[in-house]
C-alpha cells in the first residue's frame, strides 16, 4: 500500500537530513560512522533539493530516479551495519535501523505520482 505521497516523502527527506547531521552527537557514533552519516546527510540534501517534486529545488532528478537511489542507500547501509560496523552495537545498530527505515519509507512511497508539467 502506497500512503506516503511525495510531497509528505519530502517532508521526510529533510527530516532525514537533519537527524542525519545530529546523530554523530545525539548517539555518540565512532569516527567513522559520524563521516558516513555526515556525508550521508550531504548528499540526501543534494538528492533531495534536485528531485522533480514539491520539496525539490533544481528539478533534475526524476522522483523515481530518487527512490531507486534511496533503494539502493538503504541495502547498502544494512549490509555496512553487519559488516563493517560489526562489534560497535551503536554504529550497528544505529545503520540497520536507519537503513531499514529508507527501505520501509521507499515500500510505502507512491513515486508515481508527480508534479503537474508546466509548460
Amino acid at each position: 500500500m502506497k500512503i506516503i505521497s511525495p510531497k509528505f516523502h519530502a517532508v521526510l527527506d529533510y527530516m532525514l537530513v537533519m537527524l542525519l547531521l545530529i546523530s554523530p552527537d545525539l548517539f555518540g557514533l565512532s569516527e567513522t560512522a559520524s563521516t558516513l552519516s555526515y556525508a550521508l546527510g550531504i548528499v540526501q540534501f543534494l538528492l533531495t533539493i534536485c528531485t522533480n517534486f514539491s520539496g525539490g529545488i533544481f528539478k533534475i532528478i526524476s522522483l523515481k530516479l530518487h527512490g531507486l537511489i534511496e533503494l539502493v542507500v538503504s541495502i547498502i547501509l544494512i549490509i555496512l551495519a553487519f559488516t563493517v560496523f560489526k562489534g560497535n552495537v551503536v554504529d550497528e545498530m544505529f545503520y540497520a535501523c536507519l537503513g531499514l527505515m529508507i527501505l520501509i519509507i521507499f515500500t510505502i512511497t507512491d513515486y508515481k505520482r508527480s508534479l503537474p508539467v508546466i509548460l
